[in-house]
């Protein structure tokens, strides 16, 4: 067992699993998946938390590799610096705290951040899709890129002759049926290091939904998971090397009612379901969420399907008892590093007894589920957000899962945002306290926007500041829940809630930014960063911005001190257009990257 310091407390994290220690990469099998690779290091890498938010090392030995992880990276040894930025899936780990490390993001420095001139130009891709309500996948990172300089042998669409060897690649994934719908680009120049095409395999089309839910690398067998639909959907292993998608061992990976089923809620309708949120890998079982077409039509269920990587002929499964009750959240599922957390949306008027809309569960396994107090919460706003009173899926929004030191009471904390204004706190290793199978149970139930109205598509980001530990999202519809009220007018707010567990209140919005770009459906989830991994320089990112060059909003990055919400820098060089509405950022060696609808956009201090 590693013991990883992140954020100001501890984090366990268990040999062999990808939460949030770190993974060897083995090398992927030689052949049409482009070869095999080891790259990494073992160090010594263990540090402990002090109640005050300092970090210090604690003297013993732990093995951790210092190539990609979940968590950015192993951590240098008494340091919370990681060592490799990789993110390898949406949130930057497998808690999806959307935090991250960038000692050069300091307050006063990013008021210089411009956009990245260059690399901007360069990283462009074919564009299909819309900019609200349709889910885009968000941008991926792998540090530790191909080894041999120039193009990948057996690339297509390489543009990047001068690569540097070993040098990492940001991975875009076009929307809605554009070819080619994966792409991965140089980090340094952004031109393209290898394209691929991935499509349903019964008949050679993506179907209607194409790449939504943001694919996840696997940086030991160096693959990238994707999934395509939706008649059937199907799931693709590529090699990262070079795009090359692997065909033999099971690959690719049919979901149809001749694959999965669970229960009472029958067979896989793959037809009428919609695979909208970020797919989470954890002991090489690759989880993915499904809800419905957008519009409610249609059969549907929420599904969490998961797959052994290392035998995708096993396959599990959980489905709600109810009709809808999708998991819609573009953030994807939240782990602990042994459970996988999802929340559902509405349905049509059905007794408790027979429901699972608006709640959050927890499975574990190859979906395995125990409908019990400690893998199940459901709040007690339930009626009034289920059809026909209400539209309020539970599920439009994404949990984050919140270690905290050990002796604490509770052990740990899962954050979970509702569409209808409302942020939940759970305790993260019995969900309900006790409560279930009545409503009810959370730690903290807070107002921070209009409780009638499609108020929040969200995931929060999870940091720590001086004043202690922090949760923020983007919330897009008033009255907020702010100390003092935004501007008239404001469409959408980024709130940070202060969280305290075991004390009084638990919770509670301690500042608000206002996003000039965002609103209704322009919902813009933030990020953030710090400068040592533990509360230096706290900063919230978000895109932001008016309206410009057929953009419909977001159009800018904005980023705010995370102790105070005191904006730091609004950007005003080229404006990055057409950003999906929740299309998440990342940061990566000092810059903020997002993916827009056919280009990548970046930025650093001073651009390039």
């Amino acid at each position: 067992m590693v013991r990883a310091f992140g954020l100001g407390f501890f984090v366990t994290c268990f040999a062999g699993a990808a939460s949030c220690g770190s993974s060897s990469d083995k090398g992927s099998p030689a052949g049409s998946d482009g070869g095999s690779r080891t790259v990494g290091a073992t160090m010594d890498a263990t540090t402990t938390a002090d109640t005050d938010g300092s970090a210090e090392g604690d003297g013993s030995a732990a093995s951790a590799e210092a190539g990609e992880s979940e968590a950015g990276g192993g951590a240098e040894a008494g340091s919370a610096i990681p060592a490799s930025q990789s993110v390898l899936q949406r949130g930057n780990d497998l808690y999806r705290r959307a935090t991250y490390v960038e000692p050069e993001l300091m307050l006063p420095a990013v008021a210089m951040m411009a956009p990245d001139t260059t690399f901007n130009k360069n990283a462009t891709f074919p564009a299909n899709g819309q900019t609200s309500n349709q889910g885009t996948a968000s941008v991926l990172y792998l540090q530790e890129g191909p080894t041999t300089a120039g193009c990948p042998t057996g690339a297509a669409g390489c543009t990047a002759t001068a690569r540097v060897a070993g040098a990492g690649m940001f991975f875009a994934f076009p929307a809605l049926g554009a070819n080619p719908n994966v792409v991965a680009f140089d980090e340094s120049t952004g031109l393209t290091t290898w394209h691929a095409h991935v499509t349903n395999n019964t008949n050679g089309t993506n179907g209607s939904d194409g790449i939504r839910g943001t694919p996840v690398i696997d940086p030991t067998s160096r693959r990238i998971f994707v999934v395509t639909g939706n008649g059937p959907h199907t799931v693709h292993a590529l090699s990262v090397d070079n795009g090359v998608e692997i065909t033999t061992g099971g690959w690719p990976v049919t979901l149809a009612s001749t694959t999965v089923s669970y229960g009472d809620a029958g067979t896989f309708n793959s037809p009428g379901q919609n695979q909208h949120g970020a797919l989470l890998l954890l002991n090489d079982i690759l989880y993915i969420p499904f809800g419905g077409e957008y519009g409610d039509g249609g059969q549907y269920m929420g599904w969490i399907i998961a797959i052994d990587t290392t035998n995708p002929t096993s396959i599990g499964a959980w489905a709600t008892r109810s009709p809808r009750s999708g998991i819609w959240g573009s953030g994807g599922l939240a782990s602990d590093g042994t459970h996988v957390f999802g929340v559902t949306g509405d349905t049509t008027s059905q007794p408790r007894s027979a429901s699972d809309s608006q709640e959050v569960v927890r499975v574990t396994g190859l979906a395995q589920f125990t409908r019990d107090e400690a893998s199940v919460f459901y709040p007690t706003e339930w009626t009034g957000w289920d059809q026909p009173a209400g539209d309020l899926d539970f599920g439009a929004s994404t949990p984050a899962f919140v270690p905290l030191p050990a002796g604490s009471n509770p052990p740990s904390l899962l954050i979970a945002p509702a569409k209808a204004g409302r942020l939940f706190v759970l305790n993260g290793a019995d969900l309900s306290a006790g409560t279930y199978p009545n409503a009810g149970g959370s730690l903290a139930d807070i107002v921070v926007a209009k409780t009638t109205a499609e108020s929040m598509y969200t995931a929060p980001t999870i940091y720590t500041s001086a004043s202690g530990l922090h949760a923020a999202i983007n919330a897009g519809v008033g009255p907020f829940g702010c100390p003092t009220a935004p501007p008239t007018g404001t469409n959408e707010v980024v709130l940070s809630i202060s969280l305290q567990p075991g004390q009084s209140p638990v919770a509670q919005v301690v500042w608000c930014a206002v996003n000039s770009g965002g609103g209704g459906h322009l919902n813009y989830p933030p990020i953030s960063t710090t400068t040592d991994g533990v509360s230096a320089n706290p900063i919230v990112w978000f895109l932001s911005g008016p309206a410009d060059g057929g953009a419909t909003g977001g159009s800018q990055l904005t980023g705010v001190d995370g102790e105070q919400g005191k904006v730091l820098v609004e950007t005003t060089g080229a404006p990055c257009t057409d950003v999906p509405s929740m299309s998440f950022p990342i940061a990566v060696k000092n810059r903020i990257v997002v993916s827009a609808l056919g280009h990548l956009c970046s930025w650093s201090i001073n651009g390039e």
